[in-house]
Order: structure tokens, then C-alpha cells, then sequence
């Protein structure tokens, strides 16, 4: 089994690629991938850029060169639910891209053209062992599932995250997880997408994202390695 681990940034990929043994690199487009072994799995570690575009061509190209078969996409994101804090987890149920509009042409919003509904789901078996490594890592009242909203927009608007909360029901936003779902659905490839949160997704969230980056990073990333560990 080869499994493809993402992130936005580099510091969402750092820490896990410092565990790969005998890594090689190899540059695709713009995306340079990295294979190697954790905990004696083979790895196709990545990093995409920002947002849903980029996002899907690195998922894309990873699938058809180097023949992933599972997806984990960790990385941070926005609060929008009440219950959650800065650092928390949010393990992905389902995802749906918030920003996606043919609402004129009488289609729900997120509806993508070609799909059957606004939601992608998760792969339970991936959500159940990220659940489990989250709340070794983390604590058990640190840990949330529910539905993550993607959107090519950072959002620090408290009107936004209230208007996408009420209609998705979500509980955190961020800019790349649905794009991955919707390319992992199209491709019939088990996913899932692990979210600790920067900040709260309103007026604070430039300060808030900038200070704790780093550690929600790191939060993400140790728990990928434990969900490697148990695979």
C-alpha cells in the first residue's frame, strides 16, 4: 500500500518528512514529491500550495505517477463551530466546497456539477484511526469529526463563518480538503483530512493564524504519524 500525505504549506510537511527513511525527491510541475518509508510504509509526501486549484493538481499528479491508494491531508484551518479552540482537531466526516456556486441555475450551493450531493465523505476506516491518533496525541477533549468547508478564501469574517456554519453545518473552513475529496471521489481513493485549528476564523484571525501556525502544525503532523503507526 502506498499512502500520499499532503499539506498546504511546508510547514505542515516538515516534521513528517523528517521521519522518512532514505527519502528520493522528484519534481512534477511545480510540486516536488517526496517517497520514502514511516514506520515501514511506503510514503508519497507532498506539499501542493494554497487553495482548491493547487490542491487538485498535485493530488491529480501524485494518483497517476506515483499510485496512491490511500490520502491523508493534514494541515490547519478555521474554527467556525462554537465548541472548538485554538489547537483543537477537527477530523473530516465529510467535506463540501463551500464557495462552489450554480445556485442560479436552482442547484443547492457547493452542488458541484456532475455529483450527487454538496457533500464528499470521508473514508471511515481513515476517520475512525485519525480520531484514535488525535485523541492519543492530543487529549479526548481536544478532538472533534464533523464536516470541513473548502474555499478559495481566507476566511476572517464573523458574518462568513456564521453564514457557512448555518448552511453546511460545518465546523471548520480552510482552502485546499474539498478539492482533495472531490479528486480522491473521482478516482475511487479512501481519504481523509485532518484540521488543528489556527485561529477562530473572524475578526482575529490574521493575528491569531500567524501565532499559532507553527504549533497547529505540528499538532497535525504528529498525529499523521501516529495514524502511520497503526495502519
Amino acid at each position: 500500500m502506498k499512502i500520499g500525505i499532503i499539506g498546504a504549506m511546508d510547514s505542515e510537511i516538515n516534521l513528517i518528512k523528517n521521519f522518512m527513511t532514505n527519502p528520493t525527491e522528484k519534481t512534477i510541475g511545480r510540486v516536488t514529491f517526496y517517497e520514502g518509508k514511516i514506520f515501514d510504509k511506503d510514503i508519497v509526501l507532498f506539499r501542493t500550495g494554497v487553495g482548491k486549484v493547487n490542491a487538485a493538481i498535485g493530488c491529480t499528479i501524485a494518483i497517476e505517477n506515483f499510485g496512491i491508494e490511500k490520502i491523508i491531508f493534514t494541515g490547519i484551518a478555521g474554527a467556525i463551530n462554537n465548541k472548538l479552540n485554538i489547537l483543537d482537531i477537527v477530523v473530516s466526516e465529510k467535506l463540501v466546497q463551500h464557495d462552489f456556486d450554480l445556485t442560479g441555475f436552482g442547484c443547492p450551493l457547493g452542488l458541484i456539477d456532475g455529483e450527487d450531493s454538496v457533500f464528499f465523505d470521508a473514508d471511515k476506516t481513515l476517520v475512525e484511526l485519525s480520531k484514535n491518533a488525535a485523541i492519543k496525541v492530543l487529549g479526548d477533549d481536544k478532538v472533534y469529526t464533523g464536516i470541513i468547508a473548502t474555499g478559495d478564501q481566507f476566511i476572517a469574517d464573523k458574518n462568513k463563518v456564521q453564514n457557512i456554519g448555518s448552511i453546511f453545518d460545518a465546523f471548520a473552513v480552510e482552502m485546499e480538503g474539498g478539492a482533495v475529496a472531490q479528486v480522491a471521489s473521482h478516482f475511487n481513493i479512501p481519504f481523509v483530512v485532518i484540521r488543528a485549528m489556527s485561529d477562530k476564523a473572524d475578526g482575529s484571525a490574521h493575528m491569531n493564524y500567524e501565532e499559532f501556525k507553527p504549533l497547529a502544525s505540528d499538532h497535525s503532523a504528529k498525529i499523521v504519524l501516529e495514524i502511520l503507526n497503526n495502519l
